[in-house]
């Protein structure tokens, strides 16, 4: 039944192009109207061509820039952006609607979206996390600029996977440079963590590699008050019996 389905939208679309075309066959060269480009790319993105849809929305803005659909074209062009993983276009397209319409009944969507395509393009490996600060950035305006929004509940879920991910990104940066022995830095970013983003589900592991750090330096003092706080405030901690042995070498 999918299969025939998608047999007959794609039957339809060469129909439709195929009509539109030959109404604009005419001496004049006539272009498409706003309402047919409209249903065009709807179609278009109904039928994953997001390519497609978003030349068609484009090309009515374009071609009809005092045309009221122009309006609902700019929000349709940054979702068919979105939807084809085009995430700086669809973020460009999106905060561009924001500025034109700040009233439009559909500006909270585009705060969403324009927080998502910045989240899609995070990666938490890289040192550079804009991306996840853009987004945690807009998330944060749309949960206080918009308490009744239909979006609320998912930018509240997405802000806080942003702010583990801020966390997470700055203990892997910390454990690197414990690897590399430059323990120094690695004590500087793992104080930083526990500092900017404290009881994470994590937490207890930092604590254990800032103690580390401190006695790979041959900072016993902080090494044994460090170990300590870890076995006070994380008792079922994976890295207990590590701290303890490791109180055990400090007292010999």
């Amino acid at each position: 039944m999918t299969t025939c389905r998608h047999i007959l939208q794609a039957c339809f679309l060469t129909v439709l192009v195929l009509g539109m075309a030959g109404c604009a066959s005419t001496p004049e060269k006539k272009s498409l109207s706003p309402g047919e480009l409209m249903r065009l790319g709807i179609l278009h993105a109904h039928l994953k061509q997001y390519k497609d849809a978003a030349d068609k929305f484009k090309q009515l803005m374009d071609d009809y820039p005092d045309n009221p659909e122009r309006v609902k074209a700019l929000l349709l062009l940054g979702d068919a952006n979105y939807s084809g993983q085009e995430y700086q276009e669809s973020k460009l397209n999106y905060q561009r609607f924001i500025e034109l319409y700040p009233a439009h009944p559909e500006v909270a969507h585009a705060h969403y979206f324009k927080a998502m395509s910045d989240y899609k393009t995070i990666e938490l490996k890289d040192r550079d996390q804009t991306a996840t600060r853009n987004a945690l950035d807009s998330f944060n305006v749309l949960i206080k600029s918009f308490p009744n929004s239909a979006w609320r509940e998912k930018a509240i879920q997405k802000k806080n996977e942003c702010i583990e991910k801020l966390a997470m990104n700055l203990f892997e940066v910390g454990k690197f440079y414990f690897r590399t022995g430059n323990y120094a830095s690695a004590i500087k970013r793992m104080q930083s963590q526990l500092e900017q983003y404290p009881n994470r589900k994590f937490s207890d592991e930092v604590v254990f590699f800032l103690a580390e750090s401190y006695y790979m330096e041959q900072n016993y003092e902080k090494a044994r008050e460090t170990y300590n706080q870890l076995l006070q405030q994380y008792p079922k901690s994976k890295f207990g019996q590590n701290a303890r042995d490791r109180l055990k070498s400090i007292r010999k």
